[in-house]
């Protein structure tokens, strides 16, 4: 059983942590259930604090819920940094650790989403140079099959001129957790540490 002792994720926390709008704009209705778990069975808890030692291998992710069952649906979801290389300076925002795009909506919990859909960006977990960096997972819902371009520069990424480029819902489930370097971790709540 996965480990988890977070809060339910919603619109307020994602602007209570700044996601909106550091990241993007809005979130969609419903807002469906997306779990991220790394190793052991660790669940990101969306505005806990994970040690960086426990990020670093790709993490399995469940879609779960009515809506995930729709036979020809397809996602995109992706894993940025909004605070890199430090919050005060934040000149790579956002930095992209993952991007798997044309993920079927009958992607099983069991399932890998990196097997089922396409890994554009492979995964790269945080490394946090200076400062307590937020680690945002996004789902999008797609119109259809998309292409995308060979991304050779993680920095810069903008979460928003993708989604418009490659007709992208707004975020449709997510979710979050923060990190600092040296693992010092010092936040166990849901109060934004921003």
């Amino acid at each position: 059983m996965a480990k988890n002792s977070g809060a339910p994720l919603n619109a307020e926390l994602f602007k209570a942590w700044k996601i909106i709008p550091d990241v993007v704009d809005e979130v969609g209705d419903p807002f469906l259930d997306v779990r991220v778990l790394y190793r052991d069975q660790v669940e990101v808890a969306s505005g806990l604090a994970m040690r960086v030692a426990q990020t670093q291998g790709k993490p399995h992710v469940e879609m779960r819920g009515r809506a995930f069952g729709s036979s020809g649906d397809l996602y995109t979801f992706m894993m940025v940094d909004p605070d890199a290389p430090s919050p005060t300076n934040p000149t790579f925002r956002n930095f992209l650790h993952w991007l798997v795009i044309n993920i079927p909506g009958q992607t099983p919990p069991t399932s890998e989403i990196w097997e089922t859909g396409k890994e554009m960006v492979p995964y790269m977990g945080p490394a946090p140079p200076e400062g307590c960096h937020r680690y945002v997972f996004l789902l999008f819902k797609q119109k259809g099959e998309i292409m995308v371009d060979s991304i050779e520069d993680r920095k810069l990424f903008n979460v928003g001129d993708f989604m418009k480029q490659h007709q992208l819902s707004p975020p449709m489930g997510g979710s979050y957790f923060y990190a600092k370097s040296g693992d010092d971790l010092e936040h166990t709540g849901n109060q934004s540490p921003f």
